[in-house]
């Protein structure tokens, strides 16, 4: 065989080959960055990835829903509106299989997913390639604020596969979809409220361009379209376990100010901290090119725009929906203006020419089996862990509450907000005062808490009301060092908690109190 034979022959092997795709290569960036980086933050957080858990094994033990709360004695026995048990089931079955580090894991595969059907929407919509890709990656970083195992992630996924829906393309989603979509949305997370607004969102917007457009028939058919998409969508979240009663659960959180005031995911972003200072960036570096690439928006955008603006500044948590929505959307209307920039030593034409002859589905199963089996091994291999499978005992009452269940302590606990969801999971044996289903314990409850915590007047006149005999705070509390002088016993104590019991003859509380917090962590 002549060289140039064999070097035509070693060629065609080379194109063969398959080669991933950008939306392939996306979802394995962040499948294997988020478990094998960020797995302690994504456990970690706060205690609501524990409530959920607490809540999906006691449906599974139980075979039914949960209809009266079990958990609380504040609360116990009262209607309880689960509004993401599906969630809940889901979270609950991965952790029965792999642990803590094959949530970590499932958190991952679906925020890697998310992105994935991102740049996946992006090109279907003819994006230049390499747009898709750094659009999907600032859209992650920006999203990056909120990545925690929680329900939320299955509206992030949500969301962006709504996006082909509000920006149709040649071929429309039949608009019937939306039933079953909103339906299974409806009964994993309540972002379904989110979706419904984008829909409406670009209902306004398709009926202002019929309005004052040019093309008044094919705006009136898309707002036609846009409208039967939300009457399918709402329909379908009547198909839960709740029915209405779903809806009027939902609007009575919100109508409720004081939870979400002092609920801090739904706070104001803080642009003293990196992640708002991200969105800061990003939202400036919109309005910049807004104001010098020629050609105004359509309604759609603009108020899609405007809309996830006021929605970001009124609560944080938002910035990665404002990240999923607008920053994808306005990629399109900039895409001319990006394809008329120099191409810088011909990077773009390699991005489009790897687009055309990328392979997805190969790649993608390529990274989630090696996840799946480390998953079934909780995240170790040969002695090493490489997801963690464990709690932070900086952040949760770890030791503490395990040498308190070991020895069979019993009485009502009052306990810090965040470790509320912890002690559901790790002490099942005992009532919670409240944990992070405000939406269930109510602002009053709140209120009581705050007040108890905060050592507000009065706080020593509740405990005693409720017939509290444990507290179980932070070692460095307020709280726990005026108990601890009010001659409450210290039963247990470290660097990160303390567990206090009433009604002690010990006059030696307050400097075991000290002792433990010069402790080792």
């Amino acid at each position: 065989m002549s060289t140039a034979a064999a070097g035509s022959d070693a060629a065609a092997g080379r194109a063969a080959l398959p080669y991933p795709s950008i939306p392939a290569v996306v979802f394995a960036i962040w499948g294997l960055v988020v478990p094998l980086v960020f797995s302690d933050r994504v456990l970690n957080a706060d205690g609501d990835l524990l409530r959920h858990l607490r809540h999906g094994r006691w449906m599974l033990e139980h075979g039914s829903l949960i209809h009266q709360d079990p958990f609380s004695y504040t609360r116990g026995g009262n209607p309880f509106v689960g509004f993401e048990y599906g969630s809940q089931l889901v979270y609950a079955l991965v952790h029965q299989a792999g642990g803590l580090a094959g949530v970590a894991i499932f958190a991952g595969l679906l925020i890697a997913a998310s992105y994935a059907v991102l740049a996946r929407f992006l090109l279907a919509r003819g994006a230049d390639p390499l747009l898709t890709y750094l659009v999907s990656i600032v859209a992650a970083v920006l999203g990056a604020v909120h990545w925690i195992a929680r329900p939320h992630l299955f509206t992030l996924l949500g969301v962006m596969l709504l996006l082909h829906v509000l920006e149709p393309g040649a071929r429309r989603v039949p608009a019937w979809v939306m039933l079953p979509a909103f339906a299974l949305w409806a009964n994993l997370h309540g972002g379904w409220v989110f979706a419904a607004t984008l829909l409406g969102i670009y209902l306004a917007g398709a009926v202002l361009e019929w309005w004052l457009g040019g093309d008044r028939e094919r705006w009136r058919a898309t707002a036609t379209y846009y409208a039967s998409a939300l009457a399918f969508g709402l329909a379908g979240t009547l198909l839960t376990p709740h029915g209405l009663e779903l809806h009027r659960h939902i609007i009575a959180f919100f109508g409720e100010p004081f939870l979400r005031d002092n609920t801090h995911e739904f706070l104001s972003p803080d642009f003293h901290q990196a992640g708002a200072k991200m969105f800061l960036v990003v939202l400036l570096a919109l309005i910049g090119l807004l104001a010098v690439v020629p050609g105004r928006p359509t309604w759609p955008r603009l108020l899609l725009l405007l809309a996830n603006v006021a929605f970001t500044l009124q609560a944080r948590r938002n910035i990665p929906l404002f990240a999923a929505t607008v920053v994808p959307i306005l990629a399109l209307h900039f895409d001319g203006a990006w394809r008329s920039l120099p191409d810088w030593r011909g990077l773009r034409a390699v991005f489009e020419r790897d687009a055309r002859r990328g392979s997805t589905a190969v790649f993608v199963a390529c990274v989630v089996a090696p996840l799946a089996v480390l998953a079934a091994l909780h995240g170790r291999v040969g002695g090493r862990e490489l997801v963690y499978d464990r709690l932070d005992r900086r952040e949760f009452p770890v030791d503490v509450v395990a040498r308190a269940r070991a020895q069979g302590l019993q009485g009502r606990v009052f306990h810090d907000f965040i470790w509320g969801g912890y002690i559901l999971y790790a002490w099942p044996e005992q009532k919670v005062f409240i944990d992070g289903g405000t939406d269930f314990y109510g602002s009053e409850l709140m209120r009581t808490y705050m007040d108890v915590s905060g050592i507000q007047p009065g706080w020593r006149d509740t405990l005693a009301a409720r017939d509290i005999d444990l507290v179980l705070m932070p070692t460095s509390s307020p709280m726990a060092n005026e108990l601890a002088h009010d001659g409450w016993r210290v039963r247990d104590c470290d660097a990160t908690a303390a567990l206090l019991q009433r009604d002690s003859t010990s006059s030696e509380a307050a400097g075991r109190l000290r002792s433990c917090l010069g402790t080792e962590r």
